[in-house]
């Protein structure tokens, strides 16, 4: 129940995709401000949780479906995820983005909602069903986006997308995989974008 709570939580995350798309010609000044205003109260919170321990306390007690407990030493996955969606829109163009902000909110609860019901294969740590699983996701919900007018995607970026998405999110990493999977999703995009 907690991880399908926090997962749902991560819904939340359309709403960058969502307002990029939706407000055309505005939607990068809108989205990059409403995430630089999320990052800046987070980044906030971080430093004065790790300041006050009665905070830290505080929070992992009353926010405990939201949060994981390895997050109490360091910094919260949430905050990552924001960053890097911010980094998206500074680095690459409204499709790559777009479609690697999609990646992250769907794939990555796919894959290991999955995984901890139905995983029976291990692999790497996880299990063959729960990469399966994020790897179809990725790949269904990029292709929807073919189906959205003005967004110029073709299927060899969403499939090399969902790919790259989904090897970040099954290889041990020393960065949480809030932050390498929309980063190096997007960066595996754009290469096959240039050469094709």
């Amino acid at each position: 129940m907690v991880k399908l709570k926090r997962k749902a939580f991560r819904m939340v995350g359309l709403l960058f995709p969502l307002t990029y798309y939706l407000f055309g010609d505005y939607g990068f000044a809108i989205t990059i401000a409403i995430l630089t205003l999320f990052l800046a109260i987070m980044f906030t919170l971080e430093y004065y949780r790790f300041r006050y321990p009665g905070l830290n306390r505080w929070l992992f007690r009353y926010f405990r479906n939201y949060i994981k407990e390895k997050e109490r030493a360091r910094i919260s996955t949430t905050t990552l995820y924001l960053l890097a969606c911010w980094l998206l829109l500074l680095l690459f163009s409204p499709p790559i983005t777009i479609a690697a902000m999609i990646f992250l909110v769907f794939g990555d609860p796919a894959a290991e909602m999955v995984g901890t019901r139905f995983g029976r294969v291990p692999l790497l740590g996880k299990s063959l069903e729960g990469t399966a699983a994020g790897f179809l996701t990725c790949l269904l919900a990029g292709s929807l986006l073919l189906l959205l007018p003005g967004l110029e995607l073709n299927f060899p970026l969403i499939l090399s997308g969902s790919l790259a998405a989904t090897f970040m999110e099954l290889i041990p990493a020393p960065v949480d995989d809030n932050f390498t999977i929309p980063l190096f999703s997007a960066s595996v995009m754009k290469l096959v974008q240039i050469f094709l």
